[in-house]
């Protein structure tokens, strides 16, 4: 009789198990080098009996950003650096008001893509994003991407994955802060919000850089080392050749874990300053400041309409996005954007066949919806509407 052998025999005659546990033992056992048997038949008997079952690890990379910094246009490139080196990722996105729309615009670039629509991972739909985040833990592909919605404090979903680990198992988790250079440090009220969503950040994406001058450049990169010295700056590349790595490094890497908290000592810790209390708690009221709505566009539009109309938005619309068709492409829809008082000077096609309408989102503080639909009507359409349900 083998060694082998001889250990299953002892340890399933050690204790009455049911015949599910013994098979789960033998299971192990077979699955387990000689020098490391030792070891397992020195652990109790029940220990054994809770060990998990096998985990793969995959990196995990969160984008954070205030509303407009291009967190979706950063999102898009990277997908599209991964697919280049043959990895596939999962992605989850949020959205205040409506994610569907960013969903159209990025369904051929992700190997699967869910929506969390109207609500805030740091509060209320930090439940929901969990669950769709171990939904993903079991997918055969390569990375998890989640980009979150321009407004949330990303802390309190920090510190839930940190938490929650030995389900999820994603490793290492990176959070990417993108940020807006024409406009970081020039929010306003909103300022310590945008500033809590780059403190957290272990990188940072700079959009827009182009507009500054290169002494601008330099005095914003001072500027953000000063809050947060450990963030690096990254780009759509450095970070898909740092994906590539950590998915080269954890293929093939799956293991039941003895005590479901020891990868909690081995995560890369990414949270590189934490605000006091009060100044978060803050910063949650300015998030939960902003609301949203959405209009629906039953009819195509005159393509000269649609600048207009985004320009004549009143000012507290931070944020505005548009799906629509054309009357001189029916075939087609196209994506506009408008970001503060910019508005995007060419919009992007996206795929038609789908159940998602025709659709304006808004978001911004002390927003009026009426107002804006009578803006829309007179602008795009007069029977343009608020969703009926």
């Amino acid at each position: 009789m083998n060694r082998s052998t001889f250990l299953k025999i002892a340890l399933v005659s050690a204790a009455p198990v049911s015949a599910q546990n013994q098979r789960r033992v033998i299971e192990l056992l077979d699955t387990t080098p000689l020098s490391q048997t030792k070891q397992i038949s020195d652990a109790p008997v029940t220990r054994i009996m809770t060990i998990p079952p096998l985990i793969t690890i995959r990196p995990m990379l969160m984008l954070t950003g205030f509303l407009g910094a291009g967190k979706t246009t950063l999102l898009r490139s990277l997908l599209r650096e991964l697919t280049a080196r043959e990895h596939l990722a999962d992605v989850i996105l949020n959205d205040r008001e409506n994610a569907l729309i960013d969903k159209e615009a990025l369904k051929e670039e992700a190997s699967t893509l869910e929506a969390l629509t109207a609500s805030c991972v740091c509060c209320d739909g930090v439940d929901e994003l969990c669950q769709l985040a171990l939904a993903a833990s079991k997918s055969k592909h390569s990375s998890l991407l989640i980009e979150i919605n321009g407004t949330a404090d990303p802390i309190p979903l920090l510190e839930t994955f940190t938490l929650l680990e030995s389900e999820f198992c994603l490793r290492p988790r990176w959070l990417v802060c993108v940020i807006d250079s024409r406009h970081f440090g020039k929010r306003g009220q909103f300022d310590d919000l945008e500033r809590v969503q780059f403190e957290t950040a272990s990188h940072y994406y700079l959009s827009h850089s182009s507009d500054l001058t290169e002494a601008q450049q330099l005095q914003l990169e001072e500027n953000l080392k000063a809050i947060n010295p450990q963030a690096s700056r990254a780009t759509a590349t450095s970070l898909a050749d740092s994906l590539s790595q950590a998915i080269q490094q954890n293929r093939g890497y799956t293991f039941a874990p003895k005590n479901p908290y020891q990868l909690r000592n081995s995560t890369p810790k990414i949270i590189s300053h934490r605000p006091q209390a009060s100044s978060r708690n803050d910063c949650q009221q300015l998030a939960h400041q902003f609301t949203g709505c959405r209009i629906n566009f039953p009819h195509a539009v005159e393509p000269s309409r649609v600048k207009t109309w985004l320009q004549k938005l009143p000012n507290s619309v931070i944020r505005a996005k548009a799906l629509v068709t054309l009357t001189d492409a029916p075939d087609s829809r196209f994506l506009y954007e408008r970001v503060g008082q910019e508005v995007s000077p060419d919009p992007i096609q996206v795929p038609t066949v789908s159940n998602v309408p025709c659709a304006g989102l808004f978001i911004g503080p002390e927003l009026q919806p009426e107002q804006i639909l009578e803006i829309t009507r007179s602008t795009l359409h007069p029977d343009c509407h608020f969703p009926t349900s």
